[in-house]
């Protein structure tokens, strides 16, 4: 009994250290090289804003990188399907200096799970480096 409830406390453990660094993601780093750091953050999780599914965020680097490029997507799920991609992916190659704003946004807003994730690289003389960040899933009705 005793081993079982110990069991018991390292799930509950390991799903919140999950679960958590789901939510810490958007303020670490996702493009790190020796040479710089650029850092995403979401404003906040998806929102309906005028009947359309909208989310967005902010990227930082230190020094700013010679070459850069990030891919915002709106992802949804409706009950047990599979995430689907939805809307245009917001892409740009713009190099933060020493910040950029990034907005993606899906005008038919369906009821279900909704996801935005990122894909960022940056390049500085040193290195090159790709980090990926997603918010939390977010269930909207529409």
């Amino acid at each position: 009994m005793g081993f079982n409830a110990i069991r018991a406390a390292v799930t509950v453990v390991a799903i919140s250290a999950a679960l958590l660094g789901g939510l810490t993601l958007t303020t670490a780093p996702v493009a790190q090289a020796a040479g710089g750091v650029c850092t995403f953050a979401f404003n906040k999780n998806p929102y309906v804003l005028h009947e359309a599914v909208v989310v967005g965020g902010i990227v930082e680097c230190n020094p700013a990188p010679i070459a850069f490029r990030i891919e915002l997507q709106l992802w949804h799920r409706s009950g047990t399907s599979n995430p689907q991609p939805k809307g245009e992916p917001a892409v740009s190659t713009q190099i933060p200096n020493p910040h950029l704003n990034v907005a993606a946004m899906a005008l038919d807003c369906v009821p279900g799970v909704w996801q935005g994730r990122i894909v960022m690289r940056a390049t500085w003389d040193t290195g090159t480096d790709e980090g990926r960040n997603a918010t939390a899933p977010t269930f909207i009705q529409c």
